[in-house]
């Protein structure tokens, strides 16, 4: 390889490390809503009751907000991904997901002790699919998990070999561009001011000054190459 096609390559990794660098989370707040379908014997004690029969009531109520990095949305195309919701520095487990399911009310938040797998948002190529969400959790002395999958849930009781397959009640988010509602990008709380006797770490150039200092060292080989 010779000496031009050396810089074009280091100037390019170097570019490309410094695009990532700049690549910040643009966290944003939205609400998201649903409803309930279905309600069994065994989830009478739930404080549920069909959307449908109870409009407008707070048993036939389900919504939440969450707090996820709109950065991370995949674009058109992509098919279903899901994005895990992580820890955001200066806010609260409740900030970051909390839904509540009717009337009692069941009330799940980000961080939850039995929480079996997520919080996460999906979508659906680039748009809210709903959530994926597994918490256990018990009532009057009785188990029953919540399953959260795209657009649909489900809380089930245990059977008599302890596996969660009794249907309690069932329902349904509201999914498609309208599905996250309120969006707001979030504004973090500032950091505190670095004592100045702390390290400081090394500032990453801005691309654009990386862009004059690749085009600089290509020009300079191309001139030692013509003299050659």
């Amino acid at each position: 390889m010779n000496n031009l096609s050396r810089l074009t390559s280091i100037f390019a990794l170097v570019l490309t490390a410094a695009s990532s660098a700049h690549a910040l989370p643009i966290y944003t707040t939205a609400d998201f809503s649903g409803g309930v379908t279905n309600v069994t014997k065994f989830g009478s004690d739930l404080g549920l009751q069909s959307t449908n029969t109870c409009s407008g009531c707070p048993e036939g109520f389900v919504g939440g907000h969450l707090l996820f990095d709109s950065a991370l949305t995949p674009g058109a195309g992509s098919g279903v991904v899901t994005v895990p919701l992580t820890s955001v520095a200066g806010t609260s487990n409740n900030l970051i997901f909390d839904i509540i399911l009717g009337g009692n009310p069941l009330e799940f938040h980000f961080g939850d002790a039995n929480t079996q797998g997520g919080p996460a948002i999906q979508f659906k190529n680039g748009v809210f699919n709903g959530l994926d969400f597994v918490r256990d959790f018990s009532l009057n002395g009785q188990s029953f998990e919540l399953s959260m999958n795209g657009k649909n849930w489900d809380i089930k009781t245990l059977n008599s070999n302890g596996v969660y397959s009794q249907l309690a009640a069932s329902g349904h988010l509201n999914t498609g561009n309208a599905g996250l509602t309120n969006q707001q990008v979030f504004e973090q709380v500032s950091e505190p001011i670095p004592d100045p006797s702390a390290e400081l770490p090394a500032s990453v150039p801005e691309p654009a000054t990386l862009t004059l200092v690749g085009l600089g060292l290509l020009g300079f080989a191309a001139i030692r190459r013509r003299r050659q």
